[in-house]
Order: structure tokens, then sequence, then C-alpha cells
């Protein structure tokens, strides 16, 4: 399944893998669990590959990054006048995965409305489009995702109880990457021959310093971050062959101070989102990593970082990023090519 994404050797893993071939053949809900930046797509990806369904349409959505007042237009569409500005109608992201598989990613957050509605397909497979009220039929495998324990959520009363087991009917739990260090290597191999194939130069290795170094760092944005960290230091190795002093500082010294703001938003609040408080810490960390890094200016450092971490968090959708920002896209684009930024995401 490595052709798929899916790389790892540890008993952790081998289970996950056991369970997408249990799961990929049989047509019922799944609800993938793990942290921020775990691969929870990716898993997605791979039991709709393996299904019988792999010949129609996969379509993802991050129900986090859509405004709740929009995510029901967003899966279900709506008709012409449906509210203001709806001057066509449009088909929603359940009819154009008719026979395929829709991930709901981040399903933790949808407003109880919405929950409602998904209830409903998985039920009957019907639903209306916003403003609508023809029944329209669907045959849609519907694949969740959460980084919240949804137990919590339905006690509190926050998420439907309901909709909860009607997509809990094969669990995949997904271990951080910290507590399966002995497939950080696999990765970084798999990272290196990716990056090389994007700027089609020869691959990259990394030394056994660099590697140690990484098996002992924390990792709290997971296998996006462990990404993020090669791509950059493929890009920042001047040889052949990445060194430790190619790495950022917090991960060859994990004593050090010193946090990038991208990782610092990336890690996980008590609540299980990423971002949020922490993202008040940012500033302080980056007048503590200024003092250990004399030549950074640091106003430019946290906007480019903010700017990295925005794109990370919407796969690197501009207009999503943007707004996240609080700034136009055009604006965006500007800072992409102040800050040299397209080059090291590989953003067109």
């Amino acid at each position: 399944m490595s052709n798929l994404g899916l790389i790892g050797s540890s008993a952790k893993f081998r289970t996950v893998l056991d369970r997408i071939e249990m799961v990929a053949p049989v047509d019922s809900a799944v609800l993938i669990q793990g942290e921020t930046g775990t691969g929870k797509e990716v898993i997605a990806q791979a039991i709709h590959q393996s299904s019988p369904r792999c010949h129609n349409r996969f379509v993802a959505v991050n129900c986090a990054a859509i405004p709740g007042a929009l995510l029901e237009s967003e899966l279900f569409g709506h008709e012409r006048g449906a509210f203001t500005g709806a001057t066509i109608q449009r088909i929603g992201r359940f009819e154009q995965c008719h026979q395929g598989t829709i991930f709901l990613d981040e399903i933790g957050d949808m407003t109880p409305a919405t929950q409602t509605k998904i209830l409903r397909v998985l039920q009957s497979g019907t639903f209306e489009r916003v403003g609508g009220n023809e029944p329209l039929r669907v045959d849609v495998r519907v694949i969740a995702a959460t980084n919240k324990p949804l137990e919590q959520a339905v006690a509190a009363r926050q998420f439907r109880e309901d909709l909860f087991y009607r997509l809990n009917v094969v669990r995949i739990p997904l271990a951080p990457l910290r507590e399966r260090i002995e497939d950080i290597r696999l990765l970084v191999n798999y990272f290196l021959k990716k990056l090389a194939q994007s700027t089609g130069r020869p691959p990259k290795s990394i030394s056994s310093n660099a590697s140690r170094a990484l098996e002992k760092y924390h990792w709290p944005g997971n296998v996006r971050e462990l990404e993020n960290v090669i791509r950059r230091a493929g890009v920042v190795a001047k040889g052949d062959v990445i060194l430790p002093g190619d790495l950022p500082p917090e991960i060859v010294d994990p004593g050090s101070t010193s946090t990038s703001a991208a990782q610092l938003a990336a890690t996980p609040t008590s609540s299980g989102e990423s971002g949020g408080s922490e993202m008040s810490s940012v500033a302080k960390m980056m007048f503590r990593w200024a003092r250990q890094n004399p030549k950074l200016k640091i106003l430019p450092a946290v906007e480019r970082e903010l700017i990295i971490y925005a794109l990370q968090e919407t796969k690197g959708n501009q207009v999503h990023a943007a707004k996240l920002l609080g700034i136009t896209r055009a604006t965006l684009r500007k800072r992409l090519d102040k800050f040299n930024i397209k080059r090291e995401l590989n953003i067109q």
C-alpha cells in the first residue's frame, strides 16, 4: 500500500493497515480518530482506493474550514434564490460523489442542523438542497474523521448521539508519530523522494545524526510537521546530505526554548484543536527565538511563519488561507513572493 502514501512498519501502523484491509470491501461508515497531522485523509483515501467504489469520486470536505452557515450548502447544494447571493442552482458535494466516497474531516465542528441532515443521509440516503423541498437520493459511502473525543461532545450534548453511533460503525484510531518512532526513517526517505520528484533533482539523503535528532523530537504536528521539516531541510541543505544544522534548532536541541510560530500553532490545545490559545504565545516565543538568532528580523519572521501555518492548515488553498489570515488573496500572493514561500512549499 506504499503507493497510496501509507508508509510505516511499526506495530501500531500495521494494525491500521489490517483495519483498512478489513473495512475497505464492506460498505459501512468509518470513523478515523487521531491528532492533527496524523494522516486521517490519507487513510480515508486508502480505504476508498481499496474499495469497490474506487473508480468513482472521492470528495474531501474540511468541516472546520467552512463556516457553519455555508457548510450545509457546500455539502447538499442550494436552489436558486435560497439566500442572498444564490443566483444559480448549486450541486453539493454529496451529489458530486454519487456512488463514490465522501470524507468529512473534523466532523466534530458541525452545527446541530448540519448534523441532522448528515444523519438523514446515513439513515435513508436522501436529502434536500438548501431552499428546496424535493427529496434527492444518493448512494455515498461516508468516512468521517475527528481530532476531538466525540464521546465527550456527545456527553456535553454538542454532538448528536445517534449520529455518533451511525458514524462509529468501524473506528480506526491513529497513533501520534511520537508513539511510532520506528516509522520516522521510512517516512523521511519517502518525503525526500517526493521532494526530488517535485524538483526534478536527485533525492538527498540524511545523516545518522540528523535522523537521531528527528527520532528524539516530540512531533506535536505529527507526520504533517515531519514532511514540512524535511521539505525545508531539503531546500536549506547545501550538499547532497541533510545534516543536523539543516534542521530547525528546536529539533536538534530539544531543550532549546526556540520554537517556530508554525510549530507552536500546530501543537494541540487541551480541547484537541490546533492553534487556539497557543497562538497568543507566538509573540513571546518569537522574542525568545530572536534573542538566540541576533540576525533575525522578528516581524517578517512572525509574518512568514503565520503565512506558512495558514497554508498548511488549509492544505495550500490560498483563498481559505487568506481568509484565515484576514487579508486578501492578492496580498497573500505578494507575501508568498516577498518571503519566497512558493518554492519552499512547492506552490504554483
